[in-house]
């Protein structure tokens, strides 16, 4: 499936397959933890802060080896004060790689053999 690398939105999107792996690891992980209500196109939420929740590490793993190894703070975001909710929704088309994931890593674009690349502790 075709994918983009965004700066302008905050939420991305993935394949329906690997979005449900994803919220079958997040739910696993916060099993015990008080659900919320869904927010918008986010639809797996939680009552309280990321930073208080043993979110997973989610690893992104593009074709030819790029990978980034998300923390809690690029896989759950804060959408109020009391509730949180997974980072990412479902597409059916183009997988699209927001900004919340890039946070805190520097990207290097090489447009002329069409590869990424991604280091940690970058801006954040």
């Amino acid at each position: 499936m075709p994918t983009i690398v965004d700066l302008g939105m905050v939420i991305s999107r993935l394949p329906l397959d690997v979005y449900s792996a994803l919220i079958k690891l997040v739910v696993a992980a916060l099993r015990g933890h008080p659900r919320a209500l869904a927010y918008s196109i986010l639809d797996t939420c939680y009552r309280g802060s990321a930073k208080g929740l043993p979110v997973p590490k989610v690893d992104t793993v593009f074709q030819g080896g790029a990978a980034l190894r998300l923390p809690t703070r690029n896989v759950m975001i804060d959408v109020d004060s009391s509730t949180t909710c997974l980072a990412f929704a479902p597409t059916d088309r183009v997988v699209i790689i927001e900004n919340r994931q890039q946070q805190t890593f520097r990207v290097a674009y090489d447009v002329g053999r069409s590869r990424i690349g991604f280091a940690a502790d970058g801006c954040g």
